[in-house]
């Protein structure tokens, strides 16, 4: 069995989260949508689901796919598995469980921000040992407007008011991006210095904040990925018909 991943643009993948799944004995099956890779017909051999970011909007019918991952998406969260989105798979896989998603108001919410724990954040078991404010990096023009009914909002930025949220014990969206690297960001600000400028921050700037927050960022990060591979998709979900759930 293996943890499902779709991936949609070659800047936002699975990186340093998938490394830490590796670490811990999980297999991937990584599906490159953008390379023309397909979504499963089935749950066959799956034992959790990641729907990573992209340059799309969740409201997108184009390309096709976008609509056969969100349907994949619903029917991994109604067979019990976990499923985890971050920026654009975030939206993708609130909109598959009821919830809605458009533009954030006053636009682009990129660089670093600082999110904070609302208090139901505060006591969930992945964000366990994560301070109540912490510094991470967005990249992002939509944003959740509505989360799925039953979900918690587990935490909040200054302009987003969803930037991470649960559905049950399996479901769980990140907006901000975790799994940046240090190359990540520094090929977005060499090669998309118009998107810094949209979002009225200087290179210089943003290299600077990044060399003073990164090396915290990715602690946190680490963090939170070796709760998602301990606590959320454990090894032992490999067995057929085998779903245990945060508190066993």
């Amino acid at each position: 069995m293996a943890i499902l991943v779709f991936e949609h643009c070659d800047l936002s993948g699975v990186r340093r989260l998938g490394a830490t799944l590796r670490d811990y004995g999980h297999r991937l099956d990584i599906r490159r949508m953008h390379r023309g890779d397909t979504v499963p017909h089935d749950l066959d051999d799956v034992q959790g689901v990641i729907a990573c970011g992209g340059p799309h909007s969740a409201n997108d019918t184009e390309p096709a796919w976008l609509v056969g991952e969100m349907d994949l998406l619903r029917e991994a969260h109604a067979a019990g598995l976990p499923v985890v989105g971050i920026c654009l798979g975030c939206q993708l896989l609130a909109r598959a469980l009821g919830g809605e998603v458009g533009p954030l108001d006053g636009g682009i919410e990129f660089g670093w921000h600082d999110v904070r724990l609302t208090d139901v954040g505060k006591d969930d078991p992945l964000h366990a040992g994560i301070p109540w404010t912490s510094p991470q990096f967005q990249y992002h023009r939509d944003a959740v407007t509505t989360p799925p009914p039953g979900a918690r909002v587990l935490s909040r930025s200054a302009r987003c008011g969803v930037q991470a949220w649960a559905h049950g014990l399996n479901a769980y969206g990140f907006q901000y991006h975790p799994e940046y690297d240090d190359e990540t960001i520094a090929t977005i600000m060499r090669t998309e210095p118009e998107v810094v400028a949209e979002a009225g921050l200087e290179i210089a700037r943003l290299g600077a904040d990044t060399e003073r927050l990164y090396p915290t960022f990715a602690r946190l990060g680490d963090r939170l990925f070796e709760a998602i591979a301990l606590l959320l998709m454990p090894v032992d979900r490999r067995y057929k018909g085998l779903v245990k759930d945060l508190h066993h």
